[in-house]
């Protein structure tokens, strides 16, 4: 497991995978054929660092760049409804 960490193309897998799941939170809308090409192209990473690296270090890549997408995307909605929370409340007067 500890050689791993000195193998560059685990960790461009990783970063490709941590940049495809930011990827919601940086769009304005989504439709559902941009979301199923990306959760495919996400899937895609990280099943191939599964297989070039194993089970392990493949799932740890899985499951940090989902928790990373969910957070940002959570952070986006949460920041975009504060933005327009004051737009609504005056224009509804």
């Amino acid at each position: 497991m500890m050689t791993i960490l000195h193998e560059p193309a685990y960790w461009l897998l990783t970063a490709g995978c941590l940049c495809i799941a930011s990827i919601p939170a940086l769009m304005r809308s989504i439709a559902k054929g941009k979301a199923i090409a990306i959760v495919a192209f996400w899937l895609a990473l990280c099943i191939a660092t599964i297989w070039q690296f194993g089970l392990l270090p493949g799932l740890v890549t899985t499951l940090i760049s989902g928790v990373w997408g969910v957070i940002l995307l959570a952070a986006s909605l949460i920041f975009s409804g504060i933005k327009s929370m004051p737009n609504q409340r005056f224009e509804e007067r």
